[in-house]
């Protein structure tokens, strides 16, 4: 992030603290309650945002050589995604063209030289074209050059590999413009040096909770005395945040209570120190979460598993890959308070999900002060009018 918008951003966060106020509008919001239930609710949501913007799908470091690939099935559609041997990301639908099967069942790997299908053998290269056919002559008249993994758009930006999850049009609609996606949040990011960041202690776990819950529980500082008294909250302030809607992103402030060390600190002092006194959200619409810490960063994806279940992906992102003992120690050590914060928001976030299934509210009610959540679902609104 550059100094200068660091340096508004400490000026905001420390006049709040001053006087006791936070990021606000003028009034509270209501939101159906059902908008977290139903099958057909999740099915808009899916086809809507999950197959038709660009969305997270892994760190670029977890690709790194050609031949790198990671498969995920987002939005139910499932993908490959290559390292290719010019150095780009591609994507592919994950799906053999002769009779359907998934053809890299794999998470992740290194180095593929091809893709094999595991049904009849049919092999494809890192850039999707079909290799071979065994028994090819069985084929006679089949034009191989139509028969290539299907793409999809993909591109990388800010050290996140980005896909969405359609069939491209072109070759130019297969080429995926994250950074323009990003819009101002793209330098923000590389300023805090997510793009040449290293993926550390990747988790893969899911929770009992509709996926929107998910930002709910952490784009407002009204919950820390309470939800975090015995964790976290001695280390921030009673509901004190800022928020700035970016596109359809938010990008959210927590300050700590050592931001008061930068009240008579001249300008080139806070224009490089606003990590250190305060945790910097980046809300990625629709689905990603990145938690700027002092030297590191924390990712979070998460990915609807059925109306009242999220599955997430999350990681350490670190300024290099940590080789001895010590270094790793630090890095599980940041990450047990880390964790241990989140499985406090994750536990409440599912109690809110048995009470909106209970049909005892008819609607939730978001104050003036959780407008960072307003904003979250009048763009899914949007998107699915």
């Amino acid at each position: 992030m550059e100094a200068k918008r660091q340096i508004t951003l400490a000026k905001r966060a420390l006049a709040h603290v001053a006087a006791r106020t936070t990021d606000s509008e003028a009034a509270p919001t209501t939101l159906r309650a059902d908008t977290y239930l139903g099958e057909e609710r999740l099915r808009l949501e899916q086809e809507r945002l999950f197959r038709s913007l660009p969305v997270a799908v892994a760190h670029t470091s977890m690709l790194p050589s050609p031949g790198d690939f990671v498969t995920h099935d987002l939005g139910g559609v499932p993908l490959l995604v290559v390292r290719g041997d010019d150095g780009k990301v591609s994507a592919f639908l994950n799906v053999c063209r002769h009779r359907g099967t998934r053809v890299e069942d794999l998470p992740c790997g290194r180095g593929k030289k091809a893709f094999v299908c595991p049904y009849h053998a049919w092999s494809y290269a890192r850039d999707g074209h079909l290799l071979g056919i065994p028994h090819e002559e069985g084929f006679a008249g089949i034009d191989k050059t139509t028969r290539g993994l299907v793409r999809v758009p993909a591109g990388e930006a800010s050290g996140l590999v980005w896909v969405r999850a359609s069939r491209a049009t072109s070759e130019a609609d297969a080429d995926l413009d994250a950074r323009a996606f990003l819009g101002t949040l793209a330098d923000d990011l590389d300023g805090f040096g997510l793009a040449s960041a290293h993926v550390y202690d990747q988790r893969t776990y899911t929770k009992e909770m509709n996926w929107k819950l998910a930002f709910d529980i952490f784009l407002e500082a009204y919950h820390l005395r309470s939800a975090h008294k015995a964790s976290i909250y001695g280390i921030f302030f009673d509901n004190i945040g800022l928020v700035d809607r970016i596109g359809p992103h938010r990008r959210t402030v927590f300050p700590k209570r050592s931001i008061r060390e930068l009240a008579t600190q001249p300008d080139e002092v806070l224009g490089t120190t606003l990590r250190k006194h305060a945790n910097v959200l980046f809300h990625l619409f629709p689905n990603t979460l990145v938690l700027v810490q002092p030297d590191h960063a924390a990712v979070f994806h998460a990915f609807p598993d059925g109306p009242a279940r999220v599955r997430f992906t999350s990681y350490t992102a670190v300024p290099e890959p940590p080789t001895t003992d010590k270094a790793r120690a630090y890095w599980d050590a940041n990450n047990a308070i880390l964790y241990g914060a989140t499985n406090e928001d994750f536990a409440l976030g599912e109690s809110i999900q048995r009470g909106l299934a209970s049909g005892a509210n008819d609607e939730v009610v978001f104050g003036a002060f959780e407008h960072a959540l307003a904003h979250f679902h009048a763009e899914i609104a949007r998107r699915l009018a």
